[in-house]
């Protein structure tokens, strides 16, 4: 969770990139098990998506592709709870490398913030 922060200083941070790292530090890829169970993946990535989310460290959104839009994040509307529900029933679809990274965290003040301290 510190590195989504810190990475969400100079960007926005994909959802496949929170998967990554929490499947990067899982115990059984250290301790030389091989490759981590997915579903354990899943679930803490999920996990942590909620924690950033209901604790108001970010948000999540798509980036536009129309220069029609005025902003570059289009943020996803609804609490905590109904993204995180989303965000679970469209998992597969989210991770799917047929696609350009269809769901990014972007860091809010208070994110930006916690972030700012995790540099020092």
């Amino acid at each position: 969770m510190a590195e989504v922060l810190y990475q969400s200083l100079s960007d926005y941070v994909a959802l496949t990139v929170l998967h990554g790292l929490v499947e990067e530090s899982t115990h059984e890829w250290w301790r030389g098990e091989g490759a981590p169970d997915p579903a354990v993946v899943r679930c803490r990535s999920l996990e942590i998506c909620m924690y950033l989310l209901g604790e108001g460290l970010m948000r999540v959104g798509a980036l536009s592709n129309s220069a029609a839009d005025s902003v570059d994040f289009l943020e996803w509307s609804g609490d905590a709870e109904e993204l995180m529900g989303r965000i679970s029933r469209e998992w597969d679809h989210l991770m799917s490398l047929e696609h350009f990274e269809p769901c990014w965290l972007r860091g809010t003040p208070a994110g930006l913030c916690a972030g700012g301290q995790l540099s020092r």
